[in-house]
């Protein structure tokens, strides 16, 4: 079995609404499929970079040459079961970029399910579980909109919810944080972002003020580098801590660990470089006793369908995670035949060949968009 043709084609995908975060307002997803031809099976695999935006260097002008300039000789004409090693040569050929090498690797997993005939999951360790739970993500607005998508999302099923903050006063999240707490009750889990937004004094302090609505966590207060904070957070603020941004590799994963500062690890399979190293992640997770709570960057069903199944294999991917995926989530549309499906509050895993959907090329075609020369994006990659 040989790769004969890879395929890198960029998107762009409208948000149903601006979500606006801490420091960025989102307004659409540009994101990058990758297909990997062999004979008549196809793999397929996505990636979401937020450039700028939780330690992402990447973007769409940078990832869309860099693969078809760097990967795509080192892929065609490939067994891809030499997985290993095809891994090795990518890291050899550019050190970093996992966003890049996201959308090849998971493709790779995705054809290889192919060739078997069977889910991906198989290949991953088996279904341990079917379905995930969902936690709904609410923007930062103000706090009679906040209740108001809060309610919204606990009629949809959503019985985990997440708020954006760090973008207000202290005080002003407090009461939005109130308000939301008002509006579904006490049985609903809810969870902060910052997005690395705080000072450990404002984390603290806000995380104190907040203990009454029993938060379940707090994903990323302070900045990536910030792990002394974030291990005195755990410490002190009685909250479980979750870092997302400060993890994005193997070695991130192990310097958390030896730091005590995570208390739950928030892993995105696009920030780490795909299946294969999310699987060492989730390793180092499970040796240190430290559950996953199985996120994702937003996406169509591709990248959202390709995470379902490695979670599913993921025993300790115990936690409601994110899945915006498609109209189930924050985009407008999405680009397969049938999307993933999120309902009352779950992630359903696919059981089809492969990653389990097929790719609408209708709407493939109508969200694919231009990007710059490859001659002027790869100089952007060899500055970063």
């Amino acid at each position: 079995m040989k790769i004969d043709r890879l395929e890198v084609i960029p998107i762009r995908v409208p948000n149903r609404i601006p979500v606006k975060l801490s420091t960025l307002l989102l307004l659409h997803q540009d994101n990058v499929i990758v297909r990997l031809r062999a004979g008549a099976l196809t793999g397929i695999g996505e990636t979401q970079p937020l450039p700028g935006f939780q330690g992402c260097a990447e973007s769409q002008v940078t990832i869309v040459p860099l693969i078809r300039e760097r990967f795509a000789p080192l892929l065609v004409g490939r067994n891809p079961f030499d997985l290993e090693r095809i891994v090795r040569d990518l890291e050899d050929a550019v050190t970093g970029n996992p966003y890049a090498k996201t959308a090849v690797v998971d493709a790779l997993y995705d054809l290889m399910a192919k060739a078997y005939g069977v889910p991906l999951y198989q290949l991953l360790g088996g279904l341990y579980r079917d379905r995930i739970p969902v936690v709904w993500t609410i923007g930062i607005k103000d706090r009679r909109e906040m209740a108001e998508e809060a309610r919204w999302a606990v009629g949809r099923g959503f019985r985990l919810l997440k708020l954006k903050v760090g973008a207000l006063r202290p005080e002003d999240d407090v009461r939005n944080v109130e308000a939301v707490r008002d509006a579904v009750g006490p049985d609903i889990g809810l969870r902060l972002d910052a997005n690395g937004a705080f000072s450990f004094d404002q984390a603290l302090g806000l995380l104190r003020d907040l203990a009454r609505f029993k938060l379940d966590l707090v994903e990323q207060p302070l900045a990536i580098h910030d792990l002394e904070g974030m291990a005195r957070l755990i410490r002190l603020a009685g909250v479980p801590v979750m870092p997302d941004e400060s993890l994005h590799s193997l070695a991130s994963a192990l310097e958390l660990v030896t730091r005590k500062a995570a208390s739950i690890f928030g892993m995105k399979l696009a920030k780490h470089g795909g299946i294969y190293y999310g699987q060492r992640i989730a390793a180092v997770a499970q040796a240190a006793s430290i559950p996953i709570y199985p996120g994702g960057q937003p996406g169509t069903s591709v990248g959202s369908a390709t995470a379902a199944h490695f979670y599913a294999a993921t025993w300790n991917a115990t936690l409601g995670g994110d899945f915006h995926v498609g109209p189930a989530g924050w985009l407008a549309d999405d680009i397969v035949q049938h999307p993933l499906v999120v309902a009352d509050g779950y992630a359903l895993v696919p059981h089809g060949v492969g990653i389990g959907v097929d790719i609408d090329e209708e709407k493939l075609e109508k969200y694919t968009v231009e990007t710059e020369s490859s001659a002027a994006s790869l100089g952007r990659i060899n500055r970063i």
